[in-house]
């Protein structure tokens, strides 16, 4: 046989080699997609956006008493609540109508918000999740550095023993804190940061059962890891007096060393010492959901000293820490009492595609509390008679945490959703929407709907918190929604907050769980950094929607950074912490 023909002989059975082993790897995927669902929506787009369903009457009474409505009562939705409290020593689980008033009442304003802590000490930097970044960025080249600093972390073992969590994922923001200088010099910090002046703490729980603590500077430790061994997903908070408290919440269960079930739990750690302080939570019988977790980020009420922590288990902790903190002794301590707890049901839950829990992070006014459930009921709770006041049905999964937003003509909230199985047509597509709602009463304003995939166990929808602009980007709302048109992509849209019109669209190449982060510069220009799925970072024009520059982490991203000054600090999923700077 001659040389050439033998070449080519070898060539075509490497291509024939080559095709049948991404058949197979295809065929692979498409089975532990779907099937040919998966094959249907690769090649065929949703409809993307669709028009705004706007009801400008609905803004009436927005900046009135906070009531419900006829359509908001929430007897509509059939819930029925339950309260547990302690009265005279005995545990009382009271769910018949009921008349309780909190023996201390709660009321969250301004600076009980924004909290006295210099940086960002909980998800999206305040309790109405508008404050995205800390600071003010000097930009002048409108671009990344092309320099980085990393730091690596791990992975954890998940509860089935078939594979891992690793990295840092949804919602996964870290927490970005200045210390002062008399609590700095009582921590347990390396003698090097005592000593540094202008030192700023990045503090980040993550997959891997660790709490780590960085110098925002060059990503170096700090001081010693703490080491849970659980899970943690979501976004931990700090005291917001300034108190060095931490609280955070495991987002699964893990197999403990006899094999057994450890449930999921929120804990409260001294950051003195790094000490365990308290945790709870923990297969609650209260709970309708035997599903534990607490991917949603907690809020003190630094006047009474009071923890609100809302459960993925449907339930509600609202815990008296009775701190005591003394910081020329350099002494921290809790004495935590379950003042009341709170749950409830609903006709809805009752569906198999409905489910009680509260994984988005909750936002505060006054005394009321704002959150949404898995199984598409957002609603207003009066934090001191333990009462809803309104619900609203916004039917998808409400991961996206709430904004609340205080306007010319009233208090207004925006909500969005997520696909649920309940919501998805013969080919796996549906419709998710951005909400705004009248705080005072939970009526529709407008409603912008979106439609997206959901086929191979990722969801499609809205799992980021939006960006309430504010400075060069005043009233609009700004979005990354995940899935739509195409299977992989995704939109970033900036909506009008008076009509839910589009402002700007930029249709993002690969999708985005990670929220986007909204830079303010020293000459009032707006800059937006959108983290996508394929590890690429964005840096956009706020303004206009202008893409400015791009970096490729070469990873996955799913969780949300948090900026301080001009670094953006978040987690990967490849198991690494990423310090990038906008020059």
């Amino acid at each position: 046989m001659k040389k050439r023909t033998k070449i080519a002989i070898a060539v075509l059975g490497g291509l024939f080699l080559l095709g049948c082993g991404a058949g197979l790897f295809l065929l692979k995927k498409i089975s532990a997609a779907g099937g040919v669902r998966y094959l249907y929506n690769l090649k065929h787009d949703t409809t993307g956006m669709a028009e705004t369903q706007y009801y400008p009457e609905n803004t009436a009474g927005a900046d009135g008493t906070v009531t419900c409505t006829a359509l908001t009562d929430p007897s509509v939705l059939g819930i029925t609540e339950t309260i547990r409290f302690t009265k005279s020593g005995e545990t009382i689980v009271w769910d018949e109508d009921y008349a309780y008033m909190r023996p201390e009442p709660v009321s969250f304003e301004d600076e009980l918000i924004t909290g006295q802590a210099e940086g960002i000490f909980t998800f999206r930097g305040n309790y109405h999740r508008t404050a995205s970044s800390y600071g003010t960025a000097q930009i002048e080249k409108e671009k990344f550095s092309e320099e980085f600093w990393s730091y690596d972390t791990g992975k954890l073992l998940k509860s089935s023993g078939t594979s891992y969590w690793s990295g840092n994922g949804w919602t996964g923001q870290p927490l970005i804190i200045s210390w002062p200088e008399e609590t700095k010099q009582i921590m347990n910090l390396y003698p090097e940061k005592k000593a540094k002046e202008n030192f700023v703490e990045v503090i980040y729980s993550g997959m891997d059962g660790y709490i780590h603590f960085l110098d925002l500077e060059d990503g170096s430790e700090s001081r010693d890891a703490i080491h849970i061994g659980m899970v943690f997903k979501g976004t931990a908070s700090l005291h917001p007096s300034g108190i060095p408290l931490l609280v955070l919440g495991s987002g699964d269960a893990q197999t403990g060393l006899f094999g057994e079930n450890v449930s999921p739990r929120a804990y409260i750690y001294s950051l003195i010492d790094g000490t365990k302080l308290y945790e709870f939570g923990f297969n609650d019988a209260m709970a309708h959901r035997t599903f534990h977790a607490y991917d949603s980020s907690p809020i003190i009420d630094a006047k009474t000293d009071t923890l609100l922590y809302p459960g993925e288990n449907g339930v509600l902790y609202t815990v008296k820490l009775n701190t005591k903190y003394d910081a020329g002794a350099g002494t921290l301590s809790v004495d935590p009492e379950h003042v009341v707890d709170y749950t409830y049901t609903t006709a809805r839950a009752m569906e198999e595609a409905f489910t009680w829990g509260m994984e988005n992070s909750a936002v505060v006014n006054e005394n009321y509390l704002y959150v949404g459930d898995n199984g598409g009921v957002f609603y207003c709770l009066d934090l001191n008679t333990m009462s809803m006041i309104w619900a609203q049905d916004v039917y998808g999964d409400v991961n996206s945490s709430p904004i609340y937003s205080e306007e010319e003509n009233g208090n207004f909230i925006y909500v969005a959703t997520t696909l649920t199985e309940a919501m998805l047509d013969e080919h796996s597509m549906g419709e998710v929407a951005i909400y705004k709602l009248n705080a005072a009463n939970g009526s529709i304003v407008w409603k912008k709907p979106f439609e997206c995939h959901n086929v191979d166990g990722v969801e499609g929808g809205i799992l980021a918190t939006g960006v309430l602009g504010r400075g060069a980007i005043e009233g609009q709302v700004i979005y990354s929604v995940s899935r739509t048109p195409g299977l992989s992509s995704g939109y970033l849209v900036s909506l009008d907050c008076e009509t839910g019109d589009a402002v700007w669209l930029f249709e993002l190449e690969n999708y985005a769980w990670s929220s986007t982060v909204a830079v303010y510069s020293q000459i009032g220009a707006v800059y937006l950094v959108q983290c996508c799925s394929d590890g690429t970072v964005l840096l956009f024009n706020g303004a206009n929607g202008t893409l400015l520059d791009s970096v490729s982490l070469n990873t996955t991203l799913e969780a949300t950074p948090a900026v301080f000054g001009n670094t953006i600090v978040v987690g990967t999923r490849d198991e690494r912490i990423i310090g990038l700077t906008i020059e």
